[in-house]
């Protein structure tokens, strides 16, 4: 099962950025969309997994989104779901923190 992490910001991480900071992170990388966008992955040069962005959704209830975290900021606008594959050797879990910083926004585990 994936590590499940959720990005919260109050800066949409737009394809455009993530995929800049990915080419510093990850260079010899590559990136993947699916469903239109809805699904956004970053694999390595030899196609193994890194990290699976989802689609960016407004926050409209902090109380309820804050509970399904471990340890939530005490204010945010956007939740962006983040999964990493297991077994991952922290290149997934350094990218999806490049991307939290870049966004200036805070990586969660999910509960």
């Amino acid at each position: 099962m994936p590590h499940e992490y959720t990005l919260l910001s109050d800066v949409e991480p737009t394809t455009e950025r993530i995929t800049t900071l990915a080419a510093t992170v990850h260079p010899e990388g590559a990136y993947i969309e699916f469903r239109g966008g809805d699904i956004r992955q970053f694999v390595d040069a030899g196609g193994d997994p890194l990290l699976c962005v989802f689609r960016t959704r407004p926050v409209m209830r902090a109380a309820e989104a804050a509970a399904a975290l471990i340890a939530p900021p005490t204010a945010f606008a956007l939740w962006t779901d983040l999964t990493i594959p297991l077994g991952d050797d922290g290149r997934g879990v350094r990218l999806a923190e490049a991307i939290a910083q870049g966004r200036g926004g805070q990586l969660a585990r999910r509960a």
